[in-house]
């Protein structure tokens, strides 16, 4: 009898989500911004190019150079863009911000930050915060989710004989059956980093040399492009050392990722204070841990994540994902309306 009780209650339950899904989709911008006011909203991208990434394209898709341009022109007629020392004074001392302040941010470090992001950040006059994976700069090591890209990009441009032939050969290897280019791409994508050795070989046996691969393409920051970014006015903050999952190490682990990562950023700008973004998201890590770490590290300034226009504890801000991609459009719109809404949305779905 309960278990019947309970199963109705959750199909009212899922029931009465699509619905508000739905509604969700029909109010307008400017309902949802009375509805839930906000001091700031906040945006974040990865990587924009018009050319081939390999080592991203198979994770999410990066953002063309025009579809950026035009999310710069729609924050500088619908917002009022602002810096991350002005966040940090608002968070931290109560001042003032714009109405509509905005504020742009990128992760990872990728070298288009530099050679296309800026120009245009340059450009539109956008204020920006680039939070880097400090073990990448410079080309040092990449990150082994952007290995297995490389690794999908690279089975998709073999022969049908060719891929026969790698596919036994991992098969092999492995002790695993990988009948076709589908079960070869559900197997690596699943991998994470403790297979990082397995990812390696992988790349060995399709050909990949990826130290070459960084260096060709100069996949990430230089300290030299650090240098002179913070020069033009761009904030530089940390995104821990090696990008772990943060919810799935230990405390001390967790602190020496943030700091350590931090204490290089500094070396590279001279700035007293770096901000810190985290690697996929806060999900499952105690505030009060976090608290803390901030409490006996001066160095770290304000925290950023993932959750969209959600709150959280007072040192946290909440950032909008740009591409994701249920709303990677083609064309020359841009998609910061569709990704406001959606962000909206997922509050009204939160207190409903």
């Amino acid at each position: 009898m309960w278990t019947g009780i309970r199963r109705f209650h959750e199909l009212m339950k899922n029931i009465a989500k699509r619905f508000m899904r739905s509604v969700s989709k029909l109010i307008p911008l400017w309902m949802y911004r009375r509805l839930f006011p906000r001091d700031l909203t906040a945006f974040f991208y990865h990587a924009v190019s018009d050319e081939a990434m390999p080592h991203v394209k198979h994770l999410y898709p990066p953002t063309p150079v025009e579809r950026f341009e035009n999310a710069l022109i729609y924050l500088r007629r619908h917002f009022n863009p602002v810096s991350y020392a002005e966040v940090h004074a608002h968070v931290v001392n109560g001042a003032s911000l714009p109405a509509r302040a905005v504020h742009l941010s990128f992760d990872d470090g990728f070298g288009e930050c530099y050679t296309v992001a800026r120009p245009l950040l340059l450009k539109y006059e956008m204020p920006c915060t680039f939070f880097v994976a400090t073990d990448w700069i410079d080309n040092q090591a990449m990150f082994y989710r952007n290995k297995v890209s490389v690794c999908i990009e690279a089975l998709r441009g073999l022969d049908k004989d060719a891929k026969a032939m790698l596919l036994n050969s991992l098969t092999n290897v492995l002790d695993r059956t990988l009948r076709s280019a589908g079960e070869f791409e559900d197997w690596i994508r699943s991998l994470v980093h403790a297979d990082e050795a397995t990812i390696d070989m992988t790349c060995k046996m399709l050909g990949i040399d990826i130290p070459a691969y960084m260096q060709e393409r100069n996949v990430f920051l230089t300290s030299e492009q650090l240098k002179e970014m913070a020069a033009d006015g761009f904030t530089i903050g940390s995104h821990t050392r090696s990008h772990p999952k943060l919810g799935q190490v230990s405390a001390a682990e967790m602190e020496t990722e943030i700091v350590e990562s931090a204490r290089i950023v500094q070396a590279i700008t001279g700035d007293e204070v770096a901000p810190f973004s985290f690697p996929f998201s806060a999900f499952g890590i105690e505030r009060a841990v976090l608290a803390d770490i901030r409490g006996r590290n001066p160095i770290l300034g304000l925290f950023f994540d993932t959750k969209g226009l959600q709150m959280d504890v007072d040192f946290i801000v909440n950032r909008i994902w740009a591409e994701k991609a249920e709303f990677s459009e083609a064309g020359r719109r841009t998609n910061i309306p569709q990704l406001l809404k959606a962000a909206y949305g997922e509050l009204l779905l939160l207190r409903s």
